[in-house]
């Protein structure tokens, strides 16, 4: 790990069948203390095992497919030693790459922009300002070169004080993949009276591996049960949000039209939700 600000530690979670990575940690020589633990599957229930089994009072967690700018530890660090009064509870870095490896010709620029509009008008997960939609679905920054308070995290990257899980934790109701838990922790700082800062210098690549990603159909499926399960944990009680929600499952049918595996997974998801 080529950073300048070395960590104090670093907790490896894995839930794979063969252990290999135990094997291959063995063969490196640190210059920090690593330590491994093997869980059952389930992204939420890792990171709580992670947070658990860590000591020190900053916890940063990341995707296994983020490369860290050499300063991105420091950069995201200062964040919190200059808060003196302790309210920023969470740190978010730049995502230099926000559409992944793909190249940016005619045909994605063209999509981006009419899924973009689609997503905006239906109330859905897309670019925006960070904050949180009247649905209850979050909104992405674009890259920005300046720092700013935000209220949704990304879950490839994102950094917390540790007392902010005195009031908070990963919500192992979301199984296995755990589609959203970034969106779940962000509210939950936010509620625990926590601002949340994007930090323009903490910048790092993902690459977003497709290995065991879900199918279409799986994703789509999972999007719509877990955004109800969560709209019901953390919006319900405002009865305005309702008609917004109504709004967004039906956004969620129209931008899947195109896409028959898409379309059968949100389908399926809204049966689900039907059937109780």
């Amino acid at each position: 790990m080529m950073q300048t600000r070395l960590p104090d530690e670093l907790i490896v979670v894995d839930s794979s069948d063969t252990q290999r990575i135990e094997t291959y940690l063995d063969s490196i020589s640190f210059p920090f203390p690593v330590r491994y633990f093997h869980t059952q599957p389930g992204l939420t229930l890792q990171r709580n095992h992670g947070i658990r089994e860590s000591t020190g009072d900053l916890i940063f967690f990341f995707d296994d497919d983020v490369e860290l700018d050499a300063n991105y530890l420091a950069e995201a660090e200062k964040v919190f030693a200059s808060d003196m009064n302790r309210k920023i509870g969470a740190v978010g870095g730049q995502v230099v790459n926000p559409y992944g490896n793909q190249m940016l010709t005619f045909r994605l620029r063209f999509e981006l922009v009419v899924f973009g509009f689609f997503r905006c008008f239906f109330g859905l997960v897309g670019s925006g300002n960070g904050r949180f939609r009247f649905s209850g679905m979050p909104t992405h920054l674009p890259v920005l070169e300046y720092s700013k308070y935000f209220e949704c995290l990304s879950g490839c990257c994102m950094a917390f004080r540790r007392e902010v899980f005195e009031k908070a934790a990963f919500d192992e109701s979301l199984a296995l993949y755990g589609l959203m838990e970034d969106v779940d922790i962000s509210k939950q700082t936010l509620d625990a009276g926590y601002k949340i800062c994007y930090q323009a210098t903490a910048r790092l690549v993902h690459n977003e591996s497709p290995t065991n990603r879900l199918d279409r159909q799986r994703w789509a499926e999972m999007t719509v049960t877990n955004y109800n399960y969560l709209f019901r944990k953390n919006w319900a009680r405002d009865w305005f949000r309702w008609p917004f929600y109504y709004w967004a499952l039906l956004g969620l049918i129209v931008i899947n039209l195109h896409n028959r595996d898409a379309l059968r997974g949100t389908l399926s998801g809204i049966k689900k939700l039907r059937q109780g």
